[in-house]
């Protein structure tokens, strides 16, 4: 593949990653956004999540799988509890998850009803930067398990 062709390929997996990190930001931080159209012919259709209008948890087991994600500190070793976790499932259109679940004191957060198929997992806690892992599998009826780890924000030294 020719080097130019392979910078502009990463400059929009760059972009994509961004665009998708900020509005799970926003939702994360519980700010409200608008619904967006599912009309398949429209340009823009899949580009940003929507509210799932076929919610997961009602869909028949065989359509869905288990993730379950566990936040660790920056050195991979202690759990990290009290962080919220979304969920964005990566076909056309995206679907946010319609839960978002808190870390409990072991760091694990668990979503028993996820429909199949690429996800996005992102989470994001008050001193934690945002931490996304993206084209993530889940097959019907089987589980994915989801480490992430969560870097403390900078803080001014002494204070």
């Amino acid at each position: 593949m020719h080097r130019g062709v392979r910078w502009v390929i990463a400059i929009a997996g760059v972009g994509v990653s961004l665009s998708l990190a900020a509005l799970l930001r926003r939702h994360l931080a519980h700010e409200p956004r608008a619904m967006v159209a599912t009309d398949a012919g429209s340009p823009d259709a899949g580009s940003m999540p929507i509210e799932d209008p076929e919610d997961p948890r009602t869909l028949e087991p065989s359509r869905l799988g288990r993730v379950y994600v566990r936040t660790l500190d920056s050195w991979g070793l202690k759990p990290v509890p009290g962080i919220t976790v979304a969920i964005v499932s990566e076909g056309r259109p995206r679907r946010l998850h319609p839960e978002q679940l808190k870390t409990d004191a072991q760091g694990m957060a668990s979503f028993p009803k996820v429909r199949a198929g690429t996800f996005t997992v992102c989470a994001m806690g008050p001193r934690h930067i945002e931490t996304c892992q993206m084209n993530l599998e889940l097959s019907p009826e089987s589980s994915h398990t989801v480490e992430l780890s969560m870097t403390e924000r900078s803080t001014a030294a002494g204070r």
